[in-house]
């Protein structure tokens, strides 16, 4: 549920809850849910490295007066792999993925913004099944003067409803969390900081680069549950953005380097009827990974 599948998102450090630009960012935060983007069509695409597939696709409706709602799907696709018994006997090819299918509401009062997201998750690996029901539940505070948001989310509150294996008892990754994001007048910048793990699942611990579990320091323990991003605008129809995640670059992190982990970057461009964002993650010194979205206004494309 945490992997960015949103190009904005992405490109602001992998974890944002105060980006308004793009329309799928309701699924992150259900608050997001914005009248800007009636009637709008999302879609986004990454190639994780091993092979991994990753895709979300979204719809904002038409909404009335005070309600917006939206629909999405995430959805990642571990690939084929080879099946064998415990004697080594070839059993065949299977396949796994796991997604998250969402359906979120909003309501606007004053400068406050209220926000729900009903989402069924799904995990099918081979024969193995697993499925759940949550809620996001989102408030953000817009300012009616600056340009400051201030948001409160508890992510992924619901139930287990089918294990992998009877009588398995699996826990959901529920969270409390935390945006905020500033521009000041006349300044092409705007900040955003964004704070996770506040439940404290044992996350938020770097690892040794060896796999075991350091003991963080006070700095490690704070900063792996903070990430922040910069959006630069540097024109009304392009904006460039970049972040840094403390966790990535210090779970990720080899033996005597680090490279560009844990920093991200991308961009935001309105071409037209179409807005496309691209993003580029640094997970590891081995590499880095890419992300792209598009989305498109239908009203736009409408004869009458």
């Amino acid at each position: 549920m945490d992997i960015p599948s949103i190009a904005g998102q992405a490109a602001l450090g992998g974890v944002n809850y105060t980006l308004t630009e793009d329309p799928l960012m309701f699924l992150a935060n259900p608050a997001l849910l914005d009248s800007s983007h009636r009637n709008t069509l999302s879609a986004h695409y990454q190639n994780f490295p091993g092979g991994l597939n990753i895709g979300s696709v979204g719809y904002q409706g038409k909404g009335t007066d005070k309600w917006e709602f939206g629909i999405g799907l995430q959805y990642l696709n571990y690939g084929e792999f080879e099946g064998y018994d415990d004697t080594g006997f070839p059993l065949g090819t299977f396949h796994a993925n796991e997604f998250a299918i969402s359906g979120g509401v909003s309501k606007k009062e004053g400068v406050f913004t209220y926000g729900i997201n009903l989402k069924l998750l799904g995990s099918v690996l081979e024969s193995y099944q697993a499925y759940a029901l949550v809620t996001d539940l989102g408030i953000l505070y817009a300012h009616p003067e600056e340009d400051l948001l201030i948001t409160l989310i508890a992510k992924q509150v619901g139930t287990v409803l089918t294990s992998y294996v009877h009588g398995q008892s699996l826990d959901l990754p529920s969270d409390v969390r935390i945006g905020i994001s500033y521009s000041a007048h006349n300044m092409p910048l705007r900040f955003h900081t964004s704070i996770r793990n506040l439940l404290d699942h044992g996350e938020g611990i770097p690892l040794l680069p060896s796999g075991q579990r350091a003991e963080p320091s006070v700095g490690d323990r704070m900063f792996s549950r903070v990430v922040v991003g910069v959006e630069i605008l540097a024109h009304e129809q392009v904006q460039l953005r970049f972040g840094y995640n403390h966790l990535v670059r210090k779970e990720f992190s080899s033996v005597g380097s680090r490279g560009l982990g844990g920093f991200t970057g991308g961009f935001h461009i309105n071409a037209g009827k179409f807005a496309i964002g691209y993003s580029r993650l640094f997970f590891h010194v081995a590499g880095a990974t890419h992300l792209f979205g598009v989305s498109t206004n239908l009203n736009q494309w409408r004869k009458f």
